[in-house]
């Protein structure tokens, strides 16, 4: 019913991007609905780290670039190679550098570093945003949960990137936690195993609140 052709063409690029979060929302619920199941296939094999940060990091930093952050990456030498699932690890990073990146202001920094964690090797995603208010870290990684500043609605998104970061790290044996303090720009951290024998992790006696630090193997 519209003549004109820019109206028409706002129109119809707004209809595209709401098509677009809508079709993102349900391969995410999707892929929850697969974790819940046990039903997520992996096709794990031992890889080096760089292999699964340095393709991530380098697609995102013209993105990085353009909301005026940096961002780099930083690998321990000689590190081992982890036993993952490269696609999957990729959906855990890019989901992980997506939320830093829509927490950090113009002029910060993300960082990215993998250093040697017993018999696996840790990962963590760091921004200098404003941080996570004390009660949130146990729960950032909730499904749809926001906090106050942590995961305001005027970011956007569903509120699903960090469940499914969550849901995928530990379907490979790892675990993930957030750390901040307001002010100080927040750090999700998570492993993954070095060899196949060290994937399934027994739970602890007492296990934290899901998404805090767990005591090293």
């Amino acid at each position: 019913m519209v003549d004109d052709r820019e109206t028409a063409r706002r129109y119809l690029a707004s209809a595209r991007g709401q098509l677009r979060q809508l079709e993102t929302l349900i391969e995410d619920l999707f892929e929850l609905s697969k974790l819940d199941a046990g039903a997520l296939e992996l096709h794990r094999s031992l890889v080096p780290v760089t292999d699964l940060i340095a393709p991530v990091a380098e697609g995102l930093h013209a993105q990085a670039a353009e909301a005026g952050a940096r961002l780099q990456a930083t690998v321990a030498p000689g590190l081992p190679l982890v036993f993952a699932d490269s696609q999957r690890m990729a959906r855990v990073l890019l989901n992980l550098l997506g939320n830093a990146l829509r927490h950090t202001p113009a002029g910060g920094t993300i960082a990215v570093t993998a250093e040697p964690d017993g018999p696996f090797v840790r990962i963590g995603v760091r921004d200098s945003g404003s941080g996570i208010a004390a009660a949130d870290p146990p729960h950032v990684l909730e499904r749809f949960y926001r906090g106050e500043k942590s995961r305001s609605r005027s970011h956007g998104g569903a509120g699903l990137g960090l469940a499914i970061a969550h849901g995928l790290v530990e379907a490979h044996g790892g675990r993930i936690w957030a750390e901040s303090a307001p002010g100080e720009g927040a750090t999700i951290s998570f492993t993954l195993p070095i060899d196949p024998g060290s994937a399934v992790v027994p739970p602890p006696a007492n296990p934290p609140p899901t998404g805090a630090p767990r005591p090293r193997p």
